[in-house]
């Protein structure tokens, strides 16, 4: 199945058998673009979302068990499932 990565300015086709492993390319993929991450099927449904904090992240304060962090820039929160 084809599944598209929108990384906010640049984006990529993936063809995979399951969706964990399209999170795991596009996690290896994400870079600092302050603008979520958005994993579609090939209808343009929305499956999954890493979403973009411009905040510094705090593990004292924060929920997420797997961040993407960018230090004083933000951060990816968990990716939200559809």
């Amino acid at each position: 199945m084809k599944y598209y990565v929108n990384y906010g300015l640049n984006s990529e086709i993936v063809s995979a058998s399951d969706i964990s492993k399209v999170l795991e390319i596009a996690d290896k993929g994400a870079a600092y673009t302050q603008r979520d991450i958005v994993i579609t099927d090939q209808a343009g449904a929305e499956l999954a979302r890493r979403r973009w904090w411009g905040t510094s992240y705090n593990p004292n304060e924060a929920t997420e068990d797997n961040p993407i962090d960018f230090g004083d820039n933000g951060f990816y929160s968990d990716w939200e499932i559809a």
